[in-house]
Formats: structure tokens, C-alpha cells, sequence
């Protein structure tokens, strides 16, 4: 996957998998009994589950933006 330069597009990813943390870990802690290593396993997978799903998901929509398709037989 290419660089993608715009900063705002490298910050997306990192906020999305904060906020789908958060909110999994609360969800599953909101129950009476809650088993710490459970809670750190859902809380790492969530994080860079998000993150690289997010980060794959702008790269297909802003990767191949502005490029134009190459002409084999164009010479420069």
C-alpha cells in the first residue's frame, strides 16, 4: 500500500481504533465478572483489527487517486 501524504488520512486510523477500543473493553467490562486477560486480548485485537481494516479501506479509496492509467507506447 502507498504512503498516503494528507495527514488527516494517517490520523483516521490510529482515532477510529482508539474509539472501537474503547467502546469494546466498556462493552465487555460492563458485566459484573471481568477476566483482565480476556479484557487485554478483545482490547489488542479490536485496536489492530481496526486499525489495519481502516487503513486498507483509505488506501483503496484515496491510493489510486490522481494517478492517470500509463501508455506503454507513450515516449517521453
Amino acid at each position: 500500500m502507498s504512503d498516503i501524504d494528507s495527514p488527516v488520512l494517517r490520523l483516521i486510523p490510529y482515532l477510529a481504533a482508539i474509539t472501537v477500543t474503547i467502546f469494546a473493553t466498556l462493552a465487555l467490562t460492563s458485566g459484573g465478572e471481568s477476566n483482565l486477560l480476556i479484557t487485554l486480548l478483545t482490547a489488542a485485537v479490536s485496536y489492530f483489527g481496526t486499525y489495519f481494516i481502516v487503513r486498507f479501506l483509505i488506501g483503496l479509496i484515496f491510493g489510486n487517486r490522481g494517478s492517470e492509467p500509463e501508455d506503454p507506447d507513450r515516449r517521453e
